[in-house]
């Protein structure tokens, strides 16, 4: 029996057909007669997994049409809840207040009842009423003993401390990191229940935290015995020369960082008799070696992308592919994937042609060491004299296609990323960095997004089922809030009902040189929706792109090994498309992996920034006010480490203004407003929470 074919039949149907009854379910899908007899228990069964909902006229409809939504319980700061609607691309879902999560725990399935609906300047509110599936059934905490028993306060938003009988405490000492295995999910008046089963070490190291976050993620630093197998057997295999173009003569290189080893790009560029450019972006064939539905293949789609956090790197494939004979290392022979584009004087690309290919990098060239030599350094430009010529043409053309993304309204975020420099140890944290973002980063990723745009062009146009890299507008509420936090700085998004990302770019650029700008490009990216992976193809409102899908990554991202196969397909006719329901499934699969990939990414480097900052505690610091929360303000330091106040603990009552948007002292004319420079005593910086406590030094 297909009961998900039935199911998703009976959702399309019930999209036109506010409800339906049993009689007519059953009609409808042409039940065989076994069906039928069993038709109560199967609907039931779409009852109980909140994909339907039964009214008291015991008439079918979806959740969404009866005021319900079925979707994941995210917890904040075990004070509120969102819940983030299954297959949606919203930051924020919808929003649960503590008294109404009836006992749902984080990341727990449930079913929510809509109470307060979405109005033009505020979010959804709701209760759950169900819970459809708790979470994976482990859960990393502190352990906290007592004489006859112990707790486990779970690191991250659980939502309940954890009981745990003295007979299920191991060995593990007070205050160890420890994983949980949840044999009682706790209800109305007692707290979940479990049994301790793996002891990860103590918590005041910060590696044992990022160990314990590993853990809590489900993420995995090891491969199944059958991958590792197979992928010492595709080390061994002769390289397969045929059917592929040979660029072994082109002066192709790879530019990275200085400490990246899965290389899986390389690019050339020729200036051409007609005055155009030859671009040619050549990425790892990862699809040659790792065959769809093999134990690799399906280890890879598991994982849905590699993880890097701040002192290791969770790979998607083993290094000895990733980092090995995939990568396009300098002076070696490898197999690639190219994309070759001729691109005029205004950006267009008026030819191209996308094939398989050999190359060997000629230098594996560094982000410092580009942005260097096209500063005019002297020694590099000497010793890279043989490409020199070329990087000069790849600054042209990449300049070429930033105006020609400039004047269709892409928006670009000068936002600083922070890099953590650790010791030799790949321990304590030696300096916080920003990233440059230099002519060689952006000549990559302006190549990059051509390539990306060039394909996901081809597939389109060809009807193929595909998976694009999509990116919605935002929703009218959001808009309508960060209109209220703009208009504090002097601008404002106007037309809220013909948005275009060239709005966003105007401010972006009228605020690019102001002290302020990192704080409002800030605002305006929380205001936008996450970026996401679908079949359907929607464009891209962030990049104003009208066709965008991901080719370039494959070694590290599983949505782009997929691409690799499509495009496959579309230039050998042997090999059968994908269905579309196929990809779906991944599409969705990967967006979460990657959301997953992105929280736990910044929270390794949030622990060694707490870890850091501990050495900090009594300096004084000069901060930025960033947000604010009803009993929070929120600041950032020079180095761009977000810290904070608890105003309840100040000397006078502080009360948040929704109005002017600020935080007023009630008792005097002491007013922060956002984008105010105030110092502040740094009070403490807790590895458990992740919290670093700030207090302004005339309040200290």
């Amino acid at each position: 029996m297909n009961l998900e074919k039935d199911l998703e039949k009976i959702k399309e149907l019930l999209k036109d057909v506010k409800y339906l009854t049993l009689d007519q379910i059953t009609s409808f899908l042409e039940w065989s007669p076994k069906k039928k007899k069993d038709n109560k228990i199967i609907i039931l069964s779409w009852i109980d997994s909140g994909d339907l909902i039964m009214d008291k006229k015991h008439r079918l409809s979806l959740p969404e049409n009866s005021g319900y939504v079925k979707g994941v319980f995210r917890i904040i700061k075990n004070k509120f809840a969102f819940v983030d609607k299954e297959d949606s691309e919203e930051k924020e879902g919808i929003f649960i207040p503590k008294e109404e999560f009836n006992n749902a725990l984080d990341g727990d399935t449930v079913l929510v009842e809509i109470t307060e609906k979405k109005k033009s300047d505020k979010g959804a509110e709701g209760r759950v009423v169900k819970i459809i599936e708790h979470r994976k059934n482990t859960v990393v905490g502190i352990l906290e003993k007592s004489k006859n028993f112990a707790f486990v306060i779970p690191t991250g938003s659980f939502g309940k401390d954890i009981y745990i009988p003295n007979s299920k405490i191991a060995n593990a000492d007070n205050k160890d990191l420890v994983a949980v295995e949840i044999t009682f999910w706790g209800d109305d008046d007692r707290k979940p229940e479990g049994k301790i089963i793996k002891i990860l070490g103590s918590s005041t190291n910060s590696k044992n935290m990022i160990d314990a976050l590993i853990y809590r993620e489900g993420l995995s630093e090891k491969f199944s015995n059958e991958a590792m197998q197979q992928t010492k057997e595709i080390i061994k295999e002769e390289i397969d020369y045929s059917n592929r173009k040979n660029l072994t003569n082109l002066s192709i290189i790879t530019i990275d960082g200085a400490d990246a080893k899965d290389l899986d790009d390389a690019v050339y560029v020729e200036k051409l008799e007609n005055g155009n450019y030859k671009l040619i972006v050549a990425i790892a064939d990862v699809s040659h070696y790792v065959k769809k539905e093999t134990v690799l293949d399906l280890e890879a789609r598991h994982r849905g992308n590699s993880v890097y956090l701040v002192d290791r790197v969770l790979p998607m494939f083993p290094k000895e592919i990733s980092n090995g004979i995939c990568s396009l290392n300098e002076k070696e022979e490898k197999l690639t994937f190219s994309c070759e584009m001729e691109i005029d004087l205004k950006g267009d690309v008026v030819n191209y042609e996308v094939y398989k290919s050999v190359i060997k990098s000629v230098h594996r060239m560094t982000y410092k060491d580009v942005n260097a030599i096209l500063d005019g350094d002297k020694d590099l430009i000497n010793e890279y004299s043989d490409i020199y010529e070329m990087l000069k043409q790849m600054l042209e053309l990449s300049k070429i296609l930033r105006i020609k993304k400039f004047t269709r309204g892409s928006i670009d975020f000068e936002l600083p990323e922070l890099k953590v420099i650790l010791d030799e140890d790949n321990n304590k944290v030696e300096k916080v960095l920003l990233k440059d973002r230099g002519e060689g980063e952006k000549i990559i990723e302006d190549f990059m997004i051509a390539a990306n745009e060039t394909v996901a062009e081809r597939i389109y146009w060809l009807e193929l089922a595909s998976i694009y890299r999509t990116h919605e507008k935002p929703d009218r509420e959001k808009i309508v809030t960060l209109n209220e936090i703009l208009s504090k700085f002097g601008y404002k998004i106007p037309n809220f009902d013909n948005l275009h990302p060239k709005q966003f770019q105007e401010i972006i650029e009228r605020s690019k040189d102001k002290e302020t700008s990192m704080l409002v490009h800030k605002t305006i990216l929380r205001a936008l929706k996450q970026a996401r992976y679908t079949v359907e193809d929607i464009g891209h409102f962030g990049l104003a792109s009208s066709h965008y899908t991901h080719f370039t990554s494959p070694i590290r991202r599983y949505s782009d090994l997929m691409v690799h196969r499509v495009l496959f397909s579309t230039i050998d006719n042997s090999i059968k498309p994908f269905k579309e329901a196929d990809l779906d499934e991944i599409a969705q699969h990967i967006s979460k992996t990657e959301r997953v990939a992105m929280k736990a990414e910044d929270e390794s480097v949030r622990i060694k920034l707490v870890e850091y900052m501990q050495k900090r505690v009594g300096e004084t610091l000069n901060v930025m006010v960033t947000g604010f929360a009803q009993k929070k303000i929120f600041f950032e330091t020079d180095e761009h480490i977000e810290c904070s106040w608890d105003i309840t603990t100040a000397i006078n009552y502080y009360a948040f203004d929704e109005e002017n948007y600020c935080m007023r002292d009630t008792d005097s004319d002491k007013v922060f407003y956002l984008g105010d420079k105030v110092d502040v005593v740094l009070k403490k910086a807790d590895l458990l929470t992740l919290e670093i406590a700030v207090v302004p030094l005339d309040d200290f």
